[in-house]
């Protein structure tokens, strides 16, 4: 009982210190990647499509394999647990996960745009599609996508592919979802902070990031692997930023949906910043409720097909 103890114990402690190293090295090959083919387009003086679907689409391809690399070694390294069935297995099941993880998000979200549109929160002032010449549309749409999917599939590998993956060797399935969900949503403070939220604002972000982090946990130890968490991250970023504006931001260089201002009761100040937060979090009871709802179905459709 003491060996096993003191295994665990050791494997828990080389969990944390590897997720410790794993965070460090990504943020410094997503520096590196960043300045370099930034540098590279200057110096042959290149096009802004050039730029953008040459030089953009080398320095977020190169970060996704850093991403997905990176954390399947230390997997392998700490866990000694083959990553690639617990990353992205190519299975029948994976187009179905997406598709899920795709409309789930779509309807949460489209339902949120329409409520903070009825509120008279949100004012629809025109749509960038119409604002943009199609060249330039099509540039953002592209650049756009590559930066959600990066910070999809960074922080996806990174917490539940292998810090869940690990905790959950070390400690079982409910205090490594616990763990990591708290990692999770103290990593956020940093951008909320700097977004404008503090106090009671701050804490409500931080604790919603943690929710998430726990159903992504979830859907990830459900599914098995990362596909379902990654389309569910992906998409509620894309679509809350890029094409609804939910937080009607006027500085977004990847816009390509809605423009968007806030007006009371959703101003961007610090008490009507958490309003949008508290409708964020009926967006999330909504996706939990989804989620829960399809498991049920394919449990049941399980179950009948084995009478």
């Amino acid at each position: 009982m003491m060996n096993k103890f003191l295994s665990q114990h050791r494997l828990s402690i080389s969990v944390l210190g590897g997720f410790i190293v794993l965070f460090l090295a990504i943020s410094l090959a997503n520096a590196i990647l960043g300045i370099g083919p930034n540098l590279l387009m200057k110096w042959i003086g290149a096009s802004e499509n050039v730029q953008a679907y040459l030089g953009r689409t080398l320095a977020y391809g190169l970060r996704l394999l850093a991403y997905i690399i990176f954390p399947a070694l230390a997997l392998k390294m700490v866990v000694h647990i083959n990553p690639w069935p617990v990353f992205f297995p190519l299975q029948r099941s994976a187009l179905k996960d997406v598709l899920t993880g795709i409309l789930v998000i779509l309807a949460t979200l489209s339902a949120l745009f329409a409520l903070e549109l009825a509120s008279g929160g949100l004012v629809v002032d025109g749509w960038n599609w119409l604002s943009l010449s199609t060249g330039v549309w099509w540039r953002t749409l592209w650049v756009g996508f590559l930066v959600n999917l990066c910070v999809a599939v960074g922080e996806e590998t990174l917490f539940r592919g292998y810090l869940l993956t690990g905790l959950n060797a070390a400690w079982g399935r409910w205090k490594a979802l616990i763990g990591m969900s708290i990692v999770f949503g103290l990593m956020h403070m940093l951008a909320y902070s700097e977004s404008g939220m503090h106090s009671g604002t701050l804490a409500l972000a931080i604790l919603l990031a943690t929710l998430f982090g726990l159903l992504f946990g979830l859907v990830r130890l459900q599914t098995g692997n990362l596909w379902m968490p990654v389309t569910l991250h992906f998409t509620w970023n894309f679509l809350e930023t890029d094409v609804f504006n939910l937080t009607g931001d006027p500085h977004n260089v990847n816009l390509v949906g809605a423009i968007t201002h806030l007006q009371p009761p959703l101003t961007m100040t610090d008490l009507n910043l958490g309003n949008i937060v508290i409708l964020e979090f009926g967006a999330f009871a909504m996706v939990a409720g989804w989620l829960w709802l399809l498991y049920q179905i394919e449990k049941f459709t399980t179950l009948w097909s084995q009478r």
